[in-house]
């Protein structure tokens, strides 16, 4: 059965748990973060991996190897602080190049 991960500061961990994200994971160090990370991505039943942003910077070199795979498809989502500035959405530049338009929300 497919399954979805959640990678990310506690507070956010615990409200995907309390949405009903079984598999939400606090984390406090980069260390810590990527290798949780690997450990998710080698569970053939997780499709969904979501990380914050934060986090996805600090373990850049990981997300970028885990995404050349097809599953599991990593999301990374802004933190409790909010989007980081800046930041271009992976989501909307993979639309960009997919359609060859930038599509504002």
């Amino acid at each position: 059965m497919a399954k979805i991960a959640v990678v990310a500061d506690e507070d956010v961990a615990t409200f995907f748990r309390a949405s009903g994200v079984k598999m939400s994971y606090g984390v406090k160090t980069a260390k810590e973060a990527e290798d949780l990370v690997w450990k998710i991505a080698e569970n053939k039943d997780v499709v969904i991996l979501i990380v914050t942003e934060k986090i996805a910077d600090e373990i850049k070199s990981t997300i970028d190897e885990i995404s050349k795979r097809i599953y599991p498809t990593i999301l990374v989502i802004p933190g409790k602080e909010g989007p980081i500035p800046g930041r271009v959405s992976p989501l909307l530049a993979l639309v960009k190049r997919t359609v060859g338009v930038e599509i504002k929300i």
